[in-house]
């Protein structure tokens, strides 16, 4: 069980971290909105900001639930002990691996804050990204249901 407290803890850290970028990046956000002219801006660099402002936040308060969420398991054994039983249940990861789950998140991940991030140069880019976004994790979501009946 020590193995995975360690494991817990560095997830911690990793949840963290993404709380910091996400607050960075919504400051950033904030400020690149108060300088822009919006007499010239478009209704699309409006759509853009708003909904870089939204991905940032959404990615800010997912990661502090997931900081409070495993802190309150390092800290108490039997839920340090449920969330190592659900983690480990092998019906589970079996779907997980067959819907993808471990490369899908990360690249899911990824691809949105390449999208956040290519917003404030390209509009195209930021478009595809997140239309290639919602694609893969439907597929996924779709492969994953269909092997929750099935198996």
């Amino acid at each position: 069980m020590e193995k995975f407290r360690t494991k817990v803890k560095r997830r911690i850290v990793i949840s963290s971290g993404m709380a910091f970028i996400a607050m960075v990046l919504g400051v950033f956000n904030v400020y690149s909105i108060l300088i822009t002219d919006h007499s010239t801006a478009t209704h699309s660099d409006g759509f853009v900001a708003g909904f870089q402002f939204g991905l940032i936040v959404s990615i800010f308060g997912l990661a502090i639930f997931d900081v409070i969420k495993l802190s309150l398991a390092i800290n108490d054994e039997s839920k340090l002990r449920v969330l190592y039983n659900k983690e480990h249940d092998e019906w589970l990861i079996a779907i997980r691996n067959k819907a993808g789950a471990p490369m899908i998140i990360i690249t899911s991940v990824l691809m949105i804050v390449a999208a956040i991030i290519a917003g404030y140069f390209n509009i195209i880019v930021f478009y595809t990204l997140v239309i290639a976004v919602a694609a893969q994790l439907s597929v996924s979501a779709m492969v994953k249901l269909y092997c929750m009946k099935t198996m």
